[in-house]
């Protein structure tokens, strides 16, 4: 033994395989969690050997040891189903170097004193078939040790049980007939658990040491990727270094240029007060949510950050930089930051102009429904601090269809563009006009009073009254005007109901023949009145097929193929006009007609859809109350049954709200379904609560973006990032995802960039007839231009 271990001392063995890799300063957090990541990819190559080692001795030993085989293998299958689920529940992040790693340890611990059983339990005693499962069951198991390897050190204890109690076993044996071929496969094992010990060292080592140089190549990417330019000045980018007080350092020509002053000048200065300097002191008011307040957070604390945009005047121009850095420590000590910086000016003012006309109206200019909802929710934040008082003017032009009818869509776009004028010039700096869509408008007024708000109605309505407006050709038109008011002091109200409020007050003022303004009353109880009546006339008008089915198409994104129709409906009351949707779907549900509703909308779609040509597919909505139904899936087969409309072209659309409280009966529902043919879509993704789990358990063929994600996503990074995210999770689940409410060539142009698969929008096209889908079928335009 001595000799060996001189031998091994000259071969310096040690300083050859040290079984460590250092791991640099700064790095650790990262390397945990791409082992965190690893581990999580490896547990089905532990989850195989233990859910088939224990039916499989289970079923060896029966002859023999048939109590103790069904024991081992239920003992091995509850400990890897209470595994699993502990394994699933710990966020990714936590698998590794965390408390709750120590519970997969424990339980990893638990598999080897079960498996460790076996051998004492039947080699000693056991028949030639018996030994060999002992043998083969020990070696498997002790060779997929490997797949905890980021779990460190439970895979070596785990061999080391298991080879242990092997020899235990042959030591019984050798007591019971003194065979010496028992220490010789003994000594064997010894060996074998050396080399097993030694080789998962030797693995972890060059596992933890490709994670450290993924981890510098990834930190000095985008460094490499900035030299490899031949330090083209032309190109706005350039690197910056900093010691640990924050001066610049080994200042470029290219950053000296970029802040328009000498090397020399710059190196005196600290990083931050250049650009607090440039900045202005109105663009920094300690508001860690602006572009200098992440910064100078990120700088103070020392740590890594991308992509930060800050603005400066340089030269009496605003220039826009994005800044990414990272700390650097030697010894773990600091010595400053390196990073590099490009100036995105011309990007930024791309985004912001898309921003724009995504919250404008392009034929009037005004701002429109997504920057009222935006604005109002700021606004009544504001309203609730100090207790301002404002009112809301629901706005609706009156005789402005039989404009459109008589004269053309252009005198109507014309008509639209002189209102806009005409009611702008009558308002101040109190009030903000929006246009909603249609002829409707919305008008805020804020500091006012009852008499104040009437008589801004009332100055609306006569600027339009009294002057009539020409179009087209120099003909007069006469176009009036309807206004609903709700007040409000303070914001107490959500944005929601003040709409629902003026909503109803714009109808009262309708009744009346137009032309005229009234305020919302409570006390009229014009809502309860108008549901009751709705819940009334809705069996009457489903008995008589009063209710309507539109057809919006989606495409594909890439291919600008159509894709299918989603089917909406729609129901015009003779007194109080187009109910929403919404409306529709909750008015069945308190009448308890939900289920025939369903029935009637998917029969009558499945009906027309017939006519397509084979491929395209009816999107159909359906409720959390449709689902419900016992009779749900009986009603949608003989649908399909009695209209011959095929399930491989059905798509149904529902939302997150199912998920709220799932139960085994909703996902066999939903299997049921998919198995049929049917598609299932999740729509609404992100509106709702967006728990992430129901995603793993139903495989889903679709996910549906929110439109209010699409709206936001080119003038607020959060929502671009949200967007982007679900994209990629859809393409790592193998799913399709379709982005809603595409209002611009912008949306589609990014959308189609980041790889969505379908869209769908007023850009595309609005909701159609039955007549105008034919048409629209029929010529197919092209509705999407190359991004």
């Amino acid at each position: 033994m001595t000799a060996v271990l001189t031998l091994l001392k000259h071969m310096q063995f040690a300083r050859l395989f040290p079984f460590r890799a250092e791991i640099p300063a700064g790095a650790e957090e990262d390397i945990r969690l791409s082992r965190c990541r690893v581990l999580r990819g490896l547990n089905f190559f532990h989850f195989i050997p233990q859910v088939s080692g224990g039916p499989i001795a289970c079923l060896c030993l029966m002859r023999n040891y048939p109590t103790y085989g069904v024991m081992l293998c239920g003992a091995v299958l509850l400990l890897l189903v209470l595994y699993n689920i502990c394994f699933y529940m710990i966020p990714t992040e936590k698998l590794v170097g965390s408390r709750q790693a120590w519970i997969l340890k424990g339980i990893n611990f638990a598999f080897a004193l079960c498996w460790a059983t076996l051998p004492p339990v039947v080699f000693p005693y056991g028949d030639a078939n018996d030994r060999v499962l002992v043998a083969g069951l020990m070696v498997g198991l002790t060779a997929t040790t490997i797949s905890l390897l980021p779990l460190t050190g439970i895979g070596e204890v785990i061999a080391s049980i298991l080879i242990l109690s092997c020899c235990s076993a042959l030591f019984e044996a050798w007591l019971i007939d003194h065979g010496i071929f028992y220490f010789y496969v003994a000594m064997e094992m010894a060996i074998y658990l050396f080399f097993v010990l030694s080789l998962t060292m030797a693995v972890r080592t060059l596992f933890t040491a490709f994670l450290v140089s993924r981890y510098s190549l990834e930190q000095r990417n985008s460094i490499v990727q900035l030299l490899l330019r031949n330090a083209d000045d032309d190109t706005g980018d350039w690197l910056w270094e900093t010691c640990a007080s924050g001066s610049l350092r080994n200042v470029s020509a290219s950053l000296a240029s970029a802040f328009g002053n000498s090397r020399e000048w710059l190196e005196t200065r600290v990083f931050f007060d250049i650009l607090s300097d440039l900045a202005g002191p109105a663009a920094f008011d300690a508001d860690e949510r602006t572009g200098l307040g992440r910064l100078r957070q990120c700088l103070d604390n020392r740590i890594f950050f991308r992509d930060i945009v800050v603005s400066g005047t340089l030269q009496g121009q605003q220039r826009f930089w994005s800044l990414s850095g990272r700390p650097v420590f030697q010894d773990r000590t600091f010595v400053g930051y390196r990073g590099v910086g490009t100036d995105v000016t011309q990007t930024h003012w791309a985004q912001e102009s898309a921003s724009f006309r995504a919250r404008h109206d392009l034929l009037t200019g005004l701002p429109n429904r997504g920057a009222f909802l935006d604005d109002m929710e700021t606004y009544l934040i504001e309203a609730a601090r100090t207790g301002e008082a404002f009112a809301l003017l629901n706005l609706d032009l009156d005789g402005f269809k039989q404009i459109n009818d008589r004269h053309g869509h252009s005198a109507g776009d014309e008509m639209l563009r002189k209102v806009t004028v005409v009611l702008s010039r009558t308002l101040s700096e109190r009030h903000r006009l929006y246009r909603f869509g249609g002829d409707e408008f919305m008008l805020l007024e804020r500091q006012t009073t009852p008499a104040q708000a009437s008589a801004t109605a009332s100055g609306l309505i006569n600027a339009l009254t009294n002057v009539p407006i020409r179009v087209g050709e120099g003909v007069r038109c006469a176009v009036g005007l309807s206004a609903g008011i709700v007040l409000s002091i303070g914001g107490s109200e959500r944005v929601g109901s003040l709409l629902e409020a003026s909503d109803l007050a714009l109808y009262e003022a309708k009744s009346l023949g137009g032309h005229t303004h009234r305020f919302y009353n409570p006390e009229l109880r014009t809502v309860a009145k108008r549901n009751r009546d709705l819940i009334r006339a809705l069996p009457e008008a489903l008995e008589k097929g009063d209710l309507g089915i539109v057809y919006q198409p989606f495409f594909n994104t890439q291919s600008q193929k159509l894709c299918g129709f989603e089917a909406l409906i729609r129901w015009s009351h003779p007194e109080y006009g187009r109910v929403p949707p919404e409306r529709i779907i909750q008015l069945a549900e308190e009448a308890g007609l939900i289920q025939k509703l369903g029935i009637y909308v998917m029969e009558r779609a499945c009906l027309f859809a017939r006519e397509w040509e084979d491929g395209l597919v009816l999107s159909i909505n359906v409720s959390v109350g449709q689902l419900e139904a016992p009779t749900f899936l009986k009603d949608t087969f003989r649908v399909l049954e009695k209209t011959g409309f095929p399930a491989r072209c059905l798509q149904i659309e529902m939302t997150e709200n199912i998920f709220m409280e799932p139960d085994a009966a909703t996902f066999t529902l939903l299997s049921r379904l998919q198995s049929s043919g049917i598609s299932i879509a999740l729509d609404d993704f992100g509106k709702g609560f967006s728990s992430l789990g129901y995603l793993r358990f139903f495989p889903f063929s679709k996910i549906k973006l929110d439109g209010l994600f699409v709206r936001d996503m080119l003038r607020e990074s959060r929502a671009a990032s949200i967007v982007r995210a679900v994209v990629d999770l859809s393409i790592d689940l193998g799913v399709a995802v379709t982005a809603e409410g595409v209002e611009s060539q912008e949306q589609l142009s990014y959308l189609k960039r980041l790889g969505c698969t379908e869209v769908q929008g007023y850009l595309l096209s609005r909701p159609l007839s039955p007549e105008d889908t034919r048409q629209f079928m029929a010529t197919m335009p092209v509705v999407m231009e190359a991004s």
